[in-house]
Order: structure tokens, then sequence, then C-alpha cells
């Protein structure tokens, strides 16, 4: 069975309850709240006879009652407990209101159901003292084998009942003449039912009116066969109809004796549901008078009042208490009571209940009103943690039996805490008792609520009122001024288009700032490019010019042939290509970027080291290129080959400035989140930390205005993060600078 199975709600807690009265009668020895606190169970849920507990609740009861006991046969003992004068409730107003045990058998598929929803009866009559009884597994649920002996021993205690006396019962293992149960059929012997045969011996009263039955035709057949044979006498007559009356009078006396000892049991049954009706229709009418009077309030005082005295006078309980916290000392104060005396209220008052969680040590009022949940407590001694010391001893010295408390919650949030409590009374509290406070706080919540409403209502009534008279006297002076704010606004609105007008020629002149700058550092980056060209061209010129050279000495040695013309022409072309494919670079490089566009980072990154891998090998720059991750990126490439050709210029002229002898850049491309990272490190000694804040902004550079425009880093701050857009930082490392670059992947 699914664990979601074994914790549905199966096994009523009148079947548990046979099995605790049982122990309290033959094992005394056995600690009933340890045993219930292993099984999951509370004592007023066992006490509770609308309480279902699971199957797993159940095994867990059982497995600790056999290794608390030690007696396999516990659970058959159990069923036979139920015909005890100790076990009280439903099973007896079930069976002892019928005539005998086989129409108590006739009836079971009703009666069960009240006792549990895993299995379902059905009784077939074989004889006047025989039954056959087959249980079916609902849906799929599996009971365990303990159970079908539990089974089996109530079934010999509805006979039992019927054929004992209840008050000469003592315990049943004495009882010499016991039913006979066969079961030819067992769901824990692979079959797909149990079937019980149950046998029984007949009572006096099936005998007697066997009897009678048989003597009707036995004596009138006796009185023809006298008349016949010319011996019939009246004494003969006489006496057949004395003894036929005789039997007939027995066999009545004891069908009535039947009838009103089930008439008796009947009679109980009535006075328990007339209680149980009584409870309920108090129940009912404390709701509904709650709910009719207090929607009338609009003082929270009364409110609590009120509510008190209907509980006074609709509940069972001794005396009952309404606590609401108190915003400004963070406490839960006493607001309304009843049944309490004078020294008693001085105890609650006394408690100083904070409601904060570092308070003095735990409370039940305090951890009922943070939680949020009720809390039911029968044994002051036993539960003296959850109560809390100071509440403890308040309640001993109230003299309090049992005690309930539920938490009064408006919109979601608890505002108080409702008490219940039983002095004098000896009836456990039940989770019905819980329910109903529960409701009951329910119905203080809303009216507190109402009560709040209603009164915000009135004062902001008496808030509008007085303003209406404050403003109907500003009305006039107002007038005046509107007169004035009118010219005012007239003339601030001139003065809004003015300044709006100059703002969008600001934005305007701004945009186009930026685009100067942006051609300005192009500019300079121009500047830049015709050294790298210089560099780039002067190893393949210096070839030409010895492939040129080298022909007319091969022509005056003769050995200008066919083959070394093509040789050289080979050569020279190879050169001429190159120089063509550096030409390329160099114009797409300054071509503007129309629109965005994919490309690879990696890519880009590439050719623009291939710009200046010439005039940084001239410097003894070494560039070393590190792509962990082949990314692609949106964006003007261009713009952004432009600023990472920004950031290596700027650590060439930290590498010259500052007089580096080894000189190292080391680019990484790579994944990082959701972005592309190009991390650009060298070795040039870093960014001083006093101008760290300011190394991006325009026109700032520490190598004067003679060697540096200071646009470089501003551009490609610009160009990354407005045109791209994505991040640009730098940060000191160790011996220099890395400057990051982050655009989003896609």
């Amino acid at each position: 069975m699914e664990a979601s199975q074994r914790d549905k709600p199966l096994y009523n807690s009148r079947i548990i309850n046979s099995f605790i009265l049982l122990i309290k009668h033959k094992y005394s020895h056995v600690d009933i709240a340890e045993l219930l606190e292993y099984a999951g169970m509370k004592e007023y849920e066992v006490a509770d006879q609308a309480h279902w507990f699971s199957q797993t609740q159940v095994d867990r009861f059982y497995e600790k009652l056999l290794q608390m006991t030690g007696n396999p046969r516990i659970a058959r003992e159990a069923g036979r407990y139920a015909a005890s004068p100790d076990v009280l409730g439903a099973m007896r107003q079930y069976i002892l209101g019928l005539v005998d045990a086989s129409s108590t058998f006739e009836i079971i598929s009703k009666a069960t159901a009240n006792f549990t929803r895993s299995t379902s009866y059905r009784s077939r009559r074989l004889a006047s003292n025989s039954v056959e009884i087959t249980v079916t597994p609902v849906d799929g649920e599996m009971e365990q084998q303990y159970q079908c002996e539990n089974r089996i021993g109530f079934f010999e205690a509805i006979v039992l009942m019927f054929n004992h006396k209840l008050t000469d019962l003592q315990y049943f293992p004495e009882i010499r003449h016991l039913p006979t149960i066969q079961q030819p059929e067992c769901v824990f012997r692979g079959d797909p039912v149990c079937r019980y045969v149950v046998t029984w011996e007949k009572s006096a009263y099936t005998y007697l009116k066997k009897l009678r039955n048989t003597l009707v035709p036995t004596l009138a057949l006796l009185n023809i066969a006298l008349v016949v044979a010319g011996m019939a006498s009246g004494y003969a007559l006489l006496g057949s109809l004395v003894l036929l009356l005789l039997v007939a009078l027995a066999a009545e006396t004891s069908e009535k004796r039947a009838v009103k000892d089930s008439l008796s049991s009947t009679k109980d049954s009535i006075d328990n549901l007339l209680e149980l009706i009584d409870l309920n229709y108090n129940t009912a009418m404390l709701t509904n008078e709650i709910g009719q009077r207090l929607g009338n309030f609009t003082r929270i005082e009364e409110m609590l009042v009120d509510v008190a005295d209907i509980m006074q006078r609709r509940l069972e309980y001794d005396r009952g208490a309404i606590f609401l916290a108190d915003g400004n000392s963070g406490r839960l104060e006493l607001r309304a009571s009843y049944g309490y005396g004078a020294r008693e209220l001085e105890c609650l008052n006394g408690l100083s209940l904070h409601l904060d969680k570092n308070g003095a040590g735990r409370d039940v009022y305090v951890a009922c009103f943070n939680e949020k949940r009720p809390f039911l407590i029968n044994d002051l001694e036993r539960e003296q943690e959850t109560l809390g010391r100071r509440t403890l001893a308040c309640a001993v010295k109230n003299g309090t039996r049992s005690f309930i408390c539920c938490p009064i919650t408006s919109e979601g949030m608890s505002i108080g805490v409702l008490t219940a409590e039983n002095v004098r009374s000896k009836r456990p509290l039940v989770e019905r008792d819980v329910s109903l406070m529960m409701g009951t706080a329910s119905v203080i919540g809303i009216s507190y609520r109402n009560c709040e409403l209603i009164g915000a209502l009135e004062q902001a009534k008496e808030d509008l009122e007085a303003r209406v008279v404050e403003r109907t006297a500003d009305l006039e002076l107002s007038r005046k001024k509107v007169e004035l704010q009118h010219e005012e606004l007239s003339r601030t609105l001139f003065e809004l288009e003015e300044e709006t007008a100059q703002r969008l020629k600001a934005l305007e002149e701004l945009g186009e700032k930026e685009r100067m700058l942006l051609q300005q550092s192009r500019l300079a980056a121009l500047g830049e490019m015709i050294s790298n060209i210089a560099h780039q061209w002067r190893q393949p010129l210096n070839e030409l010019g010895l492939i040129v050279q080298e022909m007319p000495v091969m022509y005056d040695h003769g050995s200008f042939t066919r083959d070394y013309l093509n040789d050289s022409v080979a050569r020279f072309m190879k050169v001429l290509n190159h120089t063509s494919r550096t030409i390329d670079d160099f114009r797409n490089f300054f071509r503007p970027d129309k629109a965005t566009a994919p490309f690879k980072v990696v890519e880009v990154v590439g050719r623009t080291l291939s710009l200046v891998q010439d005039s940084f090998r001239h410097l003894q720059i070494d560039v070393a290129l590190n792509a962990v991750d082949d990314l692609v990126v949106t964006g003007h490439q261009n713009e952004f080959s432009q600023a990472i050709l920004n950031i290596l210029f700027n650590a060439r002229d930290a590498f010259l400035d500052r007089k580096v002898e080894r000189r190292i850049i080391t680019i990484t491309v790579k994944k990082e989140g959701g972005y592309a990272a190009v991390r650009i490190r060298d070795n040039a000694g870093g960014v001083p930390e006093e101008i760290m804040d300011r190394i991006f902004d325009p026109y700032f550079t520490t190598r004067g205005p003679e060697q540096g425009t200071g646009i470089g880093l501003y551009m490609s701050k610009v160009i990354i993060e407005k045109n791209i857009p994505g991040r640009l930082t730098v940060h000191n490392v160790d011996r220099g600078a890395e400057f990051t670059i982050e655009v989003p992947i896609g």
C-alpha cells in the first residue's frame, strides 16, 4: 500500500479505545502516554468518537503494544473485550439494541461502516445459531494479520453479549463456551476475501420456540391417535393443552425478556443521542447568536464583553477568557472573561505574556499566537513543557483540569487568543471542542475586524467633516490665488518650453560631440595605423627589392633560366598578395558599421591583433591570445575592434613610458555566465589608485597634451557600453592592469 493510502483516515477511534480499556484492565504496567506518542495519537483523539486513524498509526500502535505486553494474542483479546461493561460507546449502542446475535450479524455491514473504512462486510444466515461473514478489502486497502485476529475476537464478543449477562463477565479467557469460528478463506493466505463461519450455542428462547413448534403437531397427532384407538379421555386432552400452554408461555416470556433488554439498550442509545443533539444545538445557537449580535457592535470592548456572556450561556466549559495583542507593550492582555473569580483573574493578569520570540521561556498562549494553531491539554502535569512554567503554576493555582487555547486571527494575522477551561467537569476535551472553539475564535476575529473598520470609518467621517469645514474656509482664499497661479503657470509654461528647446538642442550637440569624438578617435587610430602600415609593408618591400636586384646578377652569371624566372615571379606575387590582404585589413577596420550583426569574438580579436603585430613585435611586446570558448555576440564589429585596439595602445604607451623591459600582453576569451568576456592583461605596472575612477573620463591623460588626446579609453567605454551594449571595467592585478569587456552572448 502506498504512503498516501497508508495515511488516509480508515479506523474509528473506538477501536483503539477498546485496546486502551483492555490495557487499563489487565496491563496496568503499560505506559499509555508513551504508547500513544509512538503511534502519533493524542489522548483526546482516542476519546473523540468522531476521530479516525490511519493504517500507519494503528500499525505503530500495535507494534509498540506487542512490544510492551509481549502477548501475541493481544489483538484478539481486545476484540473480545468489546463485550465488557467497561467498553461504553457506540459498539454496544449498535449491538444491544437488537434481539439476538443472529439479528446483529444480519446488519453487520451497516454497523461496521461506523468503525472501519478499509473493508466491507456482508453476512449470510446459515442457521438460527450460525452465520457466514465475508470481509472484502476496499479499493486495494490492505490490513495486517493482527486486524484479522481482532475481527475474530469482535465476532466472539457479539455472541457473548447475548449469551452471557454483561454484569457477570470478568475477563474473557475464563469463559468456557466461546463461539466456534471457522475461516475457510483468508486474505493473508492468498485469497481475495476473508470468510468466517460463526457458530454458537442456541439460547433458551430458541430451544423453547422450537419445542413449542414441535409440540403442536405432536400433541395433535397423539390425541387423534387416542381418539381413533378409543382411549381418548378428557384428562389426556387437558394435559396436552396444559403442557402446550406452559411451553408457549415459557417461550413468550423468554422472547419478551429479550425484547425488554433490547428496548433498555435502545433507550440508553437514545439518551446518548439526545445529549449529543443538545450539544450540537448549543453549538449552532452559539455560532448564530455571535454572528447576529456581534455585527451590531462598533466598539471592541463592548463586543468582547458580549462574546464572553454568550460563551458562558451557550458553552459547557466552566470558564473562558479572551486575550488580545497590545501593539504598544508587545504583550497579550486579558480583555474579557467569564467564570473567573478575582483571585483567578489576578493570576491571569500577572502572567506578563510577551509576544517576542526572545521572551522568558516558552508559553502556550504565546506559542498559540505565534504559530497560529490550537492547543488542547487534558493532563497539565504531562504537558507542563507545552504550558510553560508560569502558566502551569497559574493553572494549578486556579484549579484547572483541562484546557483549550485557540488563536484569534484576522486576515491571516494573529490578533489574540481565545481560551476555555474546565474545573469541575471530568469529561475530557476532544477534537470537537477544538473545532467549536476555533469556529468561535474565527467569528471573534471577523467581528474584531468589523469593529476596527467601523471605528476607522467613523473616525474618517469625523475627520472628513472637519476637513470639509476647513476646506470650505480655504476655498475662498484659494480662489483668489487661482488667478495669480494662472499667470504664474502661463509664465512657467513659457519658460518650460524654452528650457525644453534648450535641452533638445543640448542633446543634439551632445550627440554631435560624441560623433566628433568617435571620428577623432578614428583619426587618432588612423595615425597609429599609418605607423603600423609602415611596419607591415617594410618587410614585404625589402623582400621585393631583393628579388628585383637578384635578377640582373643571375642574368650576368647565365643562371637566368625559365625555372628561375617562374620561381621569382611566384615569390613576387606571394609578397604582393600578402600586401594586398594587409590593405584590405586596414581598409575594413576604418569602414563604418551601418547595422549590428552577429560576429565571432575570437575572429575579431585575431584580426585586430594582425593590424599591430609587426609594430608590437618591433617594440618587443609579446601578445598571446588564449581562446577558451568560440563565442558569438551581436554588435558593430569594427567598433568592437577599435575598443580593443585602444586598450592595446594604452598598454603599449604604459610599457614605453615606464620603460618596462619584458613586455607581455595576454588576451583571454571565454564564457562567463551569459556573457562573452574578453580579458586584456598587461605587466606595465597597473593603474594608480588615485586615478582609477577617472581613467575613462574624456580628455583625461597622464602623458601630457603633446603625447596623447585622452579620448581612447573614453571612446572604448562609449563603444562597449552604449553601442554594443555591454560592460567595460578595469582593475589592477599582479604587476599590471586587466581590462575586462563583457558582452551578452547571442
